[in-house]
């Protein structure tokens, strides 16, 4: 993802994203057809190389495109969200429908989509952050703030997320709730977080910036915390409450500080929102993997977990 953010900073965001696309397209549609599962993996790999030149370089592209780069930023959050949420369902629906072949080959023809109509949507001139007039920064890649930024989103908002995936363990093995009811949870905090991705821009110029919001939503993440994971016996409803209040909030708080980021340099901005974004996969990665073996040992170790990763963050963030 870096290396693609340095390139649309030198030769423009859509000199990235589009054959980028194209490439998530090709090789979601070749996943429909393989015949092993070594080729299945092979296509897999090629897919995540191309979808690490897609996200970072839209919200790039975005942040150049407005003035309001809070408000842009949510506003392709929404959509990741929305297709967070959506995914799974429609491509379990096309499963059960044809066959998961079916499911990637739709995939690849929606990507593909995209990619072609590209240049039609993105109706302003597209350009290199080098080439778009006065920047911010003073020309450096790490400017004041940028590693604490950084390990906001790697323990913030990836740690979050990260213990997130316990959630229904949680749901399952302490309130009793089965596959269907679980699914429907996660629907729900799907569209909250959709909202709060809609009220980002007015919350982040009350609170007084991207970085105050990330700051203070992760603070209320972690009392969420305390409720889904430290009480011994909750009940359903204040479980359900915590978890609500934690998607509106995450979804206020995550484009805050990627709108943040974006506005530390003009220069180098294709290459801190790809850093950006793997900072927050890499903390996904840790956290996920942490939070699998603390639930292993009890609840309140996952808590104790959150508690560590989100109070760093909320420190490197000051």
């Amino acid at each position: 993802a870096p290396a693609f953010g340095f390139l649309s900073d030198r030769h423009g965001r859509l000199a990235v994203l589009l054959p980028s696309t194209a490439m998530f397209a090709l090789a979601s549609i070749l996943t429909g057809f393989v015949t092993s599962f070594e080729w299945g993996i092979a296509t897999r790999v090629l897919t995540g190389i191309a979808s690490a030149g897609m996200l970072p370089i839209a919200f790039a592209l975005a942040a150049d495109e407005s003035e309001d780069a809070a408000k842009s930023i949510s506003f392709v959050m929404g959509g990741l969200t929305t297709g967070l949420m959506a995914g799974p369902g429609l491509g379990a629906y096309l499963t059960e429908l044809w066959s998961w072949r079916a499911a990637f080959i739709t995939l690849g023809l929606a990507a593909l989509a995209v990619a072609v109509l590209g240049p039609v949507i993105v109706k302003k001139s597209d350009r290199s952050a080098n080439e778009s007039g006065p920047s911010t920064g003073d020309g450096r890649l790490f400017v004041p703030g940028t590693v604490g930024a950084l390990g906001g989103m790697f323990l913030g908002l990836g740690g979050a997320i990260g213990l997130y995936s316990m959630v229904g363990e949680r749901l399952r093995d302490g309130l009793h709730l089965d596959t269907q009811q679980i699914g429907l949870v996660y629907v729900g905090f799907g569209m909250l977080s959709v909202a709060g991705n809609a009220l980002a821009p007015a919350a982040i110029r009350r609170i007084g910036g991207g970085r105050p919001a990330m700051r203070l939503a992760m603070a209320i993440v972690l009392a969420c915390l305390a409720v889904v994971f430290a009480l011994p016996d909750p009940a359903l409803l204040a479980v359900l409450l915590a978890l609500g209040v934690w998607a509106v909030v995450g979804g206020i708080g995550a484009p805050g500080l990627e709108a943040h980021i974006a506005s530390l340099s003009d220069t180098h901005r294709g290459v801190l929102l790809a850093l950006s974004t793997s900072a927050a996969n890499l903390g996904v990665a840790l956290s996920a993997a942490l939070a699998g073996e603390a639930y292993l040992r009890g609840t309140l170790w996952v808590a104790g977990l959150g508690v560590i990763m989100l109070s760093i963050s909320v420190m490197a963030l000051a």
